[in-house]
């Protein structure tokens, strides 16, 4: 399922976890850290957003766009391919969102040397494996990959800079292979290849670094055996390397011009197919999502699935933004997409054009059964097809816009839920002078609410004479708790401001502690209307102010009318 995924396993980019540093001089000749340089206009899109979030309180969210603007790292290591040139291999996660890369080697002598603005010459996102061009004066040797399979039990060695504090630390490992051919379909398709399962150590900063065997024939001292890609979270020792052959392949294709992005149309059958995975759902269409689309539509699609995706779905996005920010964008346009294709009884039949020929890339139209055809535009990325256009996402709410207009009105959209909200007030009774209280605690789950309530008032019970005219009693104190069954509440936000039209419903009892004794505990019942204001100080904590009107039912025949004066606070948002 999508969310095992994210919760069981975790690439090793970026950390700062500490790990035993045991040293190798040769080694760091071969390895290397690895940082990509994200597109100019995708950091122009990030600052945007990033202030666009912390306008609408979501201080969180916009705290970790400013912590991958910093830059993240990873590791990779020098081959030379059969074009007898030097290449780094790396995971593609390590440079997923970037057009070029900066690689940097430590020497022995404690100085650094770096190479900035490399070529990314391919990267599978299939297999996470990506491929940096080194200049042609680079001199040093590159590691040798194995040609013997590992067996279960060997020695292994793991190489790379993991985290310590902020910065990339060298950091040699020894474990042993605990499983040559595992198979695990969420992180490579036995299709593809089964991976390599060890206990070498690894920690996030390890991408992308190699899995190597002892080999004093070698002139580093050891062969490559894997590329160092995923960490079990809840294991031990439980971390997984995509084997020497899968990578070899992967670099000689490319090398020989033959790792392309390959036929559209084979491209535009396996989105169609993904578009019904039911094991991934949505996660499936994320890899089709290009870079470019995610700074024209991102921003859109992340507030529509934080106030109108499922939970689950909010979880994911939410869990994947915070671990990566461009990524958590793609995913939030890829369920957009996802939902496109989806009707009542599961995913629809979909139909694919022929793929025109245009002068941004190519055109395909898809139209799902007993729904309007869908104009896409894909191009290549990273060697790969991905959708940079999609119509009913271009053509929404805000895909007609210009940028500018864009960012002012994306500070609008149906509010957020919050998890508890607590307020207390005036209660007001129309019937008479003597004013009362009220005090709500409410759980929320986007447009419906539930909780308890507390109020005490001067209810005004009115009586019929002989003659019809009316008198009233003015001398019953009522003390009622009960609950509030329903609250039905449409918030709109504005910037940080947000707007909360609702109506509810009330079900207690008055003078619950004279039931044993004299009875003269009463049903009470109420439904009425609101208006409450709030100001999202951040994603914690909201104060608001509100007045509601209520008409109340004491028993089977008294009635009074209330009007509630109310300040209160909102915390623990779900996002």
């Amino acid at each position: 399922m999508i969310f095992r995924l994210k919760r069981i396993f975790i690439c090793m980019f970026l950390s700062c976890l500490p790990g035993v540093l045991i040293f190798s001089e040769p080694l760091r000749n071969y390895v290397c850290i690895v940082r990509g340089n994200l597109p100019k206009d995708t950091v122009k899109f990030l600052e945007d957003y990033r202030d666009t979030l912390d306008s609408r309180g979501y201080s969180t969210y916009s705290k970790e766009i400013d912590a991958y603007l910093k830059g993240s790292f990873g590791s990779g290591f020098v081959y030379y391919g059969t074009d007898g040139k030097p290449y780094v291999v790396t995971n593609r996660h390590v440079i997923a969102e970037s057009d070029t890369a900066n690689v940097q080697f430590e020497n022995e002598d404690d100085s650094t040397s770096e190479y900035k603005e490399l070529k990314i010459i391919a990267a599978d996102e299939d297999i996470d494996i990506a491929l940096i061009a080194l200049p042609a004066s680079y001199s040093r040797k590159g590691l040798e990959l194995s040609t013997t399979p590992v067996t279960d039990g060997e020695d292994v060695w793991s190489a790379g800079f993991p985290g310590l504090g902020n910065d990339p630390v060298w950091q040699l490992g020894k474990g042993i292979v605990s499983n040559s051919h595992a198979k695990i379909n969420e992180l490579l398709s036995p299709d593809i290849s089964t991976i390599i399962q060890h206990s070498a150590q690894v920690d996030p900063g390890n991408s992308g670094g190699p899995l190597m065997i002892a080999d004093t024939k070698a002139s580093s001292g050891y062969r490559v055996v894997g590329l160092n890609t995923w960490k079990a979270v809840y294991r031990e020792a439980t971390n997984f390397s995509i084997p020497a052959p899968v990578i070899q392949s992967f670099v000689e294709k490319t090398v020989a011009g033959k790792q392309s992005a390959g036929d559209i149309d084979d491209r535009i059958k396996q989105f169609v197919k993904a578009t019904g995975d039911k094991d991934l759902a949505f996660f499936a269409l994320g890899k089709y999502v290009s870079n470019n689309m995610i700074s024209k539509s991102g921003g859109d699609a992340f507030f529509s699935v934080l106030a109108k995706a499922p939970v689950s779905v909010r979880s994911t996005v939410v869990d994947i933004f915070e671990y990566d920010p461009i990524e958590g964008l793609r995913y939030a346009i890829a369920y957009e997409i996802w939902k496109e294709f989806q009707g009542e009884d599961g995913t629809l039949a979909t139909e694919a054009g022929t793929a025109e020929d245009s002068t941004n890339g190519k055109k395909i139209s898809l139209t799902p059964q007993g729904k309007t055809s869908i104009a896409t535009l894909w191009n290549t990325e990273q060697g790969n097809w991905k959708i940079t256009e999609f119509d009913t996402i271009e053509n929404s709410k805000l895909g007609k816009k210009d940028k500018k207009d864009a960012n002012k009105n994306s500070d609008f959209s149906v509010g957020e839920p919050y998890f508890i909200s607590l307020s207390g007030g005036i209660l007001l009774p129309f019937e008479t002078q003597t004013p009362g209280y009220s005090s709500t605690l409410l759980f929320n789950n986007k447009i419906i609410a539930f909780g308890i309530y507390l109020q005490s008032e001067k209810a005004i019970i009115s009586t019929k004479t002989d003659d019809s005219s009316t008198e009233y009693s003015n001398n019953l104190t009522t003390m009622t708790t009960g609950g509030i069954l329903t609250r039905i509440q449409i918030p709109f936000t504005f910037n940080k401001f947000e707007i909360n039209p609702y109506g509810t419903a009330r079900l207690g009892l008055s003078n619950i502690t004279s039931l044993l004794t004299d009875g003269s505990s009463r049903l009470h019942f109420a439904v009425g209307c609101g208006l409450e204001f709030s100001y999202n100080i951040n994603d914690i904590l909201s104060p608001a102010i509100g007045a509601e009107y209520m008409h109340e039912f004491y028993g089977l025949t008294e009635k009074t009318n209330s009007l509630i004066i109310s300040a209160g606070l909102k915390f623990f948002k779900i996002n």
